[in-house]
Formats: C-alpha cells, sequence, structure tokens
C-alpha cells in the first residue's frame, strides 16, 4: 500500500467505524471516563488516542506488513491532534463524576448517615 493509498483507506475507514460506534467525539469520551475510574487518575481523550496509537506501534513487531495497524494509526494520531486542540475540562467533570459516585456507592453506618 502506498501512502496515497493509506491515506484514503484510513478516511474509509473512520467513515466505516463512526457509522458502526457512533461519533469519535462521544467514543473517546466514554474510554477516557472509563479509563479515569478503572486508573483511578483523568484520563483525556487524547490519551486514549496516544495510548491506541501506541497499541497499533506495539503491534508492527509481529506484524510489520499489516496495513490495518498504519490505517489505525494514522486514524489515532489525528484524533489526538483534534483533541489537542479542545478545552482541558476533563479533570474537573471527572472530579465531580467520581465524587457522586463515591457518595452513591458509600457505605453507611449504622446510624444510617453517610461516610
Amino acid at each position: 500500500m502506498n501512502h496515497k493509498e493509506a491515506l484514503k483507506t484510513a478516511v474509509t475507514v473512520l467513515n466505516s467505524r463512526a457509522q458502526e460506534y457512533g461519533g469519535e467525539e462521544a467514543c473517546f469520551k466514554r474510554i477516557s471516563d472509563l479509563a479515569t475510574i478503572v486508573l483511578n487518575k483523568p484520563i483525556s481523550e487524547y490519551d486514549v488516542a496516544m495510548i491506541l496509537h501506541c497499541v497499533k506501534l506495539g503491534r508492527l513487531q509481529e506484524a510489520r506488513q499489516k496495513d490495518d495497524n498504519y490505517v489505525d494509526g494514522i486514524n489515532y494520531l489525528a484524533f489526538a491532534s483534534q483533541f489537542s486542540h479542545a478545552q482541558n475540562s476533563v479533570v474537573t467533570a471527572l472530579e465531580d463524576d467520581i465524587a457522586s459516585m463515591a457518595k452513591r456507592y458509600s457505605p453507611v453506618d449504622s446510624g444510617d448517615k453517610e461516610i
């Protein structure tokens, strides 16, 4: 695959995935929210895009000729570029989400008060 074919394929894949999974902003937001909870530290949409790009780079060691790694890598870098320009309000929003979940799931003592 030459460079022009790789770029054309990246656009085709991008459009196809958007139809399958919905818009990238919502999808990357959902992933970043879940990763923040699992890792217990703020993870932005940019972080997710860069991690997914790293996955594709890591796979090249065993599958250098697999075009999928390059095509998806192109798209993940494009998303990272997009998210790098977005306003970074992720920390405040996620802190509020985590505080809300902590309150909802925190144990209550015998006096039925929240801890």
